[in-house]
């Protein structure tokens, strides 16, 4: 015999606005998460990302923003709004008026997209480690660049770090290296880091510059271009001429860079452009070989890339107004390839104004109309990047010479005579290597080792960097919690199925 549904019965015969004020919507279950659905998600906090909603809400889009940092600004204008950020330079200070025109209701800091759907719904951790979903009308990729990871021996111990993690913390905390530091590398980030700590008066005791001689001999091919934008020469310039007035010693050209130390680095050896052995002590030693994509967003979204061998890295393949291969997904900055802060800053609003029209708040002429003074300014900007790629080509940093005792993949201790090994024994892509080795399957997810696993490859095999590509990107995109997985139903079940 069927039960009587005695709740039924009773609403049934209540009068209609009693019944009204009884019927209230169930309650969320624990699972599911609440969903947003604006005009615009950004995924990123940089120039690129801050300039594409500047404009986004100009054009009258509904805009939201994700960065993981705990403030925006990303690697160039980190620390900007800080009152003490125009001591580093006029551009830093610049900085400031753009994260307060960028300010403004859901923007999300010390947020982590951690899962990214084709169709742009987003999975995020917010600051206080709630589970987060966000639907939009389209999604701008704006993850901006990482420093080039550098595998040489003895760049794992205690006291070593990137140039550019050092130059956050001086922007960020106006902290400077104590002791003898040493700076080791190639590339405009370098330079200019050993500026700013000269400036702040802390005591480098050498450049050690590895930028090869063919590098400096080419470079006036891409010089014509290169003058188009005076104001990169001249700044370059003044890196050079304060390194040259300070005391620190500078060798350039140089190789066969190892770094020494029993529990933590204590000296550099490396070979001069004369043929000489040098050895210098060193209580911090800051690496730095240039930057390449953060483009861990994109390939999740198995979005399609190209391989650029001036810039020696992947690019994701977009068009002129930033539309990736995947409709309805954009990417702008240098996510997409070196190009610079002032380049990604038009490609952020370059981005905003196509996707305005997409979403018909304007027209095509109107597009046309705002896009092209930021459409000009960004062709500038491209134009100069030939000029840096021959003057500091990577060297320091390319795996394919590296000794088989040095470490590849730091999450997993993986060393580049394991990767030949494992190669020689049949691995024959980067996907193979990691199921070999797990090379790649530590917390970083490859973001330390997949180019350098590419190249190992391709010294290998004989095939070229662009044909063996890299593996693939599953999410989660950073380590996370289960239990915080857990808590968005659908999300688990598509990553179980």
């Amino acid at each position: 015999m069927p039960c009587r549904d005695r709740r039924a019965e009773e609403r049934a015969s209540m009068p209609r606005a009693r019944a009204q004020r009884h019927d209230h919507p169930p309650p969320i279950p624990p699972w599911r998460t609440a969903m947003s659905a604006p005009d615009l998600l950004i995924v990123g906090g940089g120039a690129a990302g801050l300039s594409a909603a500047i404009i986004a809400r100009e054009l009258g889009l509904s805009v939201e923003l994700l960065d993981e940092r705990p403030a925006f600004g990303g690697n160039y204008f980190a620390g900007a709004g800080n009152p003490s950020a125009g001591r580093l330079g006029e551009g830093y200070a610049q900085g400031a008026d753009l994260l307060r025109k960028a300010n403004g209701p859901r923007m999300h800091n010390g947020a982590f997209a951690w899962r990214i759907e084709p169709d742009g719904k987003t999975y995020f951790i917010d600051p206080a480690s709630k589970v987060g979903r966000i639907s939009p009308r389209r999604l701008l990729i704006a993850t901006g660049a990482q420093e080039r990871p550098v595998p040489i021996p003895g760049a794992l111990l205690p006291g070593v770090m990137y140039a550019g993690a050092a130059q956050l913390m001086l922007k960020t905390f106006g902290s400077i290296p104590a002791g003898r530091a040493v700076l080791v590398g190639s590339g405009p980030l370098l330079l200019l880091l050993a500026k700013q700590l000269l400036g702040q008066g802390a005591a480098l005791a050498a450049m050690i510059e590895t930028t090869p001689r063919a590098g400096l001999l080419t470079t006036a091919r891409s010089l014509p271009s290169a003058l188009k934008v005076p104001a990169l020469l001249s700044e370059g310039l003044s890196f050079r001429s304060a390194l040259r007035k300070s005391s620190m010693a500078w060798h350039r050209q140089a190789s066969g860079i190892f770094i020494s130390g029993r529990d933590k680095a204590g000296s550099v050896t490396f070979t001069d452009r004369h043929g000489r052995r040098h050895t210098i002590m060193a209580d911090l030693i800051l690496l730095h070989d240039g930057v390449i994509p953060n483009d861990h967003v994109a390939r999740q979204l198995k979005c399609k890339e190209t391989w650029n061998p001036r810039q020696h890295c992947f690019n994701t393949t977009v068009d002129q107004w930033g539309e990736t291969s995947r409709k309805g997904i954009f990417a702008a900055g240098d996510c997409t390839g070196i190009w610079g802060v002032e380049a990604a800053r038009r490609s952020g609003e370059i981005a905003a104004i196509e996707i305005a029209r997409q979403l018909g708040f304007i027209n095509a002429d109107e597009r046309d109309r705002r896009a092209a003074e930021p459409l000009r300014q960004r062709a500038r900007q491209v134009a100069f990047r030939p000029f840096v790629e021959t003057h500091f080509p990577p060297t320091l940093s390319r795996a394919e010479f590296a000794h088989d005792d040095t470490v590849i993949c730091r999450c997993e201790t993986v060393t580049a005579g394991e990767i030949r090994l494992a190669i020689r024994q049949g691995a024959s892509g980067p996907d193979q290597l990691k199921s070999f080795t797990r090379c790649g399957m530590g917390p970083c997810q490859g973001r330390s080792c997949a180019m350098a696993v590419a190249e190992i490859l391709a010294s290998e095999t004989g095939q070229s960097i662009g044909e063996i590509g890299r593996h693939d990107i599953r999410a989660p995109l950073k380590p996370l919690p289960l239990g915080q997985i857990a808590t968005v139903r659908d999300a688990v079940e598509e990553i179980v199925a």
